[in-house]
Formats: C-alpha cells, structure tokens, sequence
C-alpha cells in the first residue's frame, strides 16, 4: 500500500517506462527512414500469358532522397545498372521469369535524420510468385441439321 508522501511508481516501474517510450521513439523514427518501396510486394501472386512471364520490379524513393545504389538482384542474379530505368524518385526494370516462387533483393543507401552520418544502408528482400494463366478461349457452337434419307430428327 502507498503511503502519504510516497512516489505512485517506484524506480523499477519508472525504469521500464522510460525503456518503453525509447522504443516507440526510436522506432518512429526509423519509420522516417526506411522509405523504399519494392513492387512486387511480399507474397504477391503475377500472372502472365505466356511463359516466361514479363514481371516489372518497380521501386520508389522520396525525390532527392537516393544516396548511392540500388542494386537490385533477382533470385541471386543481379540486375544490370543499364537494364534499370532511373529518376530523381524510383527506378524499374522488367525482368522474364519462369512459374513458381521468385524473390527481389534491393540494397541501398539513402539519407536519414538519425542514422550515424546521415546515411542509411538498406538491404530489403521480398518473396513474390508467378504463374502462367491461360487465356480465355471462345467457343460458338452452332447446330447443324442433318438430314438423312428416312430418318426422324
């Protein structure tokens, strides 16, 4: 039971308090950092076709806010700097990928409020799949009599 005079919280809870709102601070602000966008996005499905399948890796920035990179791989395979189409905000390129389960890799560095330097080096991975769908086909059936000598339609 408290006692007239006493603090409502004693050191311990104040300690954990203090950790907590650390955390929450240091996490917002981290969020102001981490402003790459990788399209296509985890777990998405794309469908194509024809096999191999045109897939577009698209990434975006804040305009102005690339320090160095990207490099950008494809299952391990690293994408030519030539084969990327850049701007001041994001760059693509299209890649052909067979059907199953594919990941993108992007490294880079960009500026950051709270990183030691103002710099941030970035390395996200997202896993996406592909799959080839068949095209609709159109079917016109139309009926045909046929008549034979005698026979009952």
């Amino acid at each position: 039971m408290n006692e007239p005079g006493r603090d409502l919280y004693s050191l311990r809870e104040q300690d954990m308090s203090i950790r907590w709102i650390f955390a929450v601070l240091a996490a917002a602000l981290a969020c102001g950092c981490t402003s790459l966008q990788i399209y296509p996005r985890d777990g998405d499905l794309i469908s194509g076709t024809e096999a191999p399948v045109p897939v577009t890796i698209q990434l975006t920035w804040p305009s102005g806010g690339l320090g160095m990179g990207p490099i950008v791989e494809v299952d391990g395979t690293r994408i030519p700097r030539s084969a990327l189409t850049l701007s001041s905000s994001g760059a693509t390129a299209t890649v052909n990928l067979a059907p199953g389960s594919h990941w993108v890799r992007v490294r880079t560095a960009q500026l950051c409020r709270i990183c030691v330097g103002g710099i941030g080096e970035f390395d996200y991975t997202q896993r996406f799949f592909v799959r080839i769908s068949a095209p609709a086909v159109s079917l016109t059936v139309t009926p045909m009599l046929l008549a034979r000598s005698g026979s009952a339609l």
